[in-house]
C-alpha cells in the first residue's frame, strides 16, 4: 500500500506560492484587461471610428442595452454551465470505459472521432427535431463540443499510471474499481483538469454557436439580431459578456485545480 500512500502524500504536499501566485495571477490579468480598455479607448478616439463599426469602451458601455444584454446571459450561462458539466462527465466515463475494456475501446473511440467531426451546422436540423429551437439545443452542442478534450486527456492519464503501481494492485488481487479510484484516477487528475480548461472557453463558444446557427433567446441570437439592427454597442456589449463568462469558467477550473492539485501549481 506504499504506492498507494505516496499519491495521497503528494496530494498533500506544502502549497508553497499557490496563494501568492493566484493573488499576483489576478493583479495581471485585471492591468491587462484595463491596458487593453484604454487602448481600445484612445485607438478609437483617434482613428475617429464610426460607432457603427467599432465604438470605444465608453460608448459601449453608455449606449449598449444591457438589460438585453443579461436576460441573454441568462440563457447562455444556462447552457454552457449544463453543457459544461455534462460533456466533462461523459468524457470522464467514455474514458474509464475505453481503459478498461479493449472491445469499447474499439468501439467507443472511433464512434467519438465521428461525432466529434461533424461540424454543428450538419448537426443542427437533428437538434432542432430532438430538442427544438432553445437552450436544451444549445446544451447539447456544448456537451458535444467538451467531451471529446475531456475524453482524450483523461485516457492519456489514465493509461500514465506507472507500472510498479499497477503491479501493486495485482499482488493484493484488488478488484478492477479499487485500481481505478486509488490509482488510476489520482494519477489521470491533472489531464482531467487539463481538459477541464480547454473546455470551458469552448463551452462558451459552443452555446454562442448554436445559438447564432440554431436559434435562442441567449448572447449568440442577440450578437446576430443587434448587428442586423445596427445596435452595435449591444453587440459589443454581448461579445464582451461572454468573453467575461468564458473567462469566470476558466478561473473556477483553475480555483478548482488549487484545491485539489495544489502540488501541481508552478511557482
Amino acid at each position: 500500500m506504499s504506492v498507494l500512500r505516496a499519491v495521497a502524500a503528494r496530494g498533500r504536499a506544502p502549497r508553497e506560492g499557490v496563494a501568492t501566485t493566484g493573488t499576483r495571477g489576478v493583479v495581471v490579468t485585471v492591468l491587462v484587461v484595463a491596458l487593453v480598455l484604454v487602448v481600445w479607448q484612445v485607438a478609437t478616439t483617434v482613428a475617429g471610428t464610426s460607432g457603427t463599426v467599432l465604438p470605444g469602451p465608453v460608448a459601449i458601455v453608455a449606449e449598449a442595452d444591457w438589460m438585453a444584454v443579461l436576460a441573454a446571459a441568462g440563457v447562455t450561462v444556462l447552457s454552457t454551465f449544463l453543457g459544461f458539466i455534462a460533456g466533462n462527465l461523459l468524457g470522464l466515463v467514455l474514458a474509464i470505459a475505453v481503459t478498461s475494456s479493449r472491445l469499447l475501446s474499439d468501439l467507443v473511440y472511433p464512434l467519438a472521432v465521428f461525432v466529434r467531426s461533424i461540424p454543428i451546422v450538419a448537426l443542427a436540423p437533428f437538434l432542432i427535431l430532438l430538442f427544438g429551437r432553445g437552450a436544451a439545443a444549445s446544451t447539447v452542442v456544448a456537451a458535444l463540443i467538451v467531451f471529446f478534450p475531456t475524453l482524450v486527456n483523461v485516457i492519456l492519464g489514465l493509461r500514465s499510471v506507472p507500472a510498479e503501481a499497477l503491479e501493486l494492485t495485482r499482488v493484493i488481487n484488488a478488484p478492477t474499481w479499487f485500481q481505478y479510484v486509488h490509482v488510476r484516477i489520482p494519477f489521470a487528475l491533472p489531464s482531467f483538469v487539463s481538459a477541464l480548461k480547454i473546455s470551458a472557453p469552448s463551452a462558451v463558444l459552443g452555446v454562442m454557436t448554436a445559438e447564432w446557427i440554431i436559434g435562442g433567446s441567449g448572447l449568440g441570437r442577440l450578437v446576430i439580431q443587434s448587428w442586423l439592427t445596427l445596435q452595435v454597442p449591444t453587440m459589443w456589449g454581448a461579445v464582451v459578456f461572454s468573453a467575461v463568462v468564458a473567462w469566470l469558467l476558466f478561473s473556477a477550473v483553475g480555483l478548482l485545480e488549487r484545491m485539489l492539485l495544489g502540488w501541481a501549481v508552478r511557482t
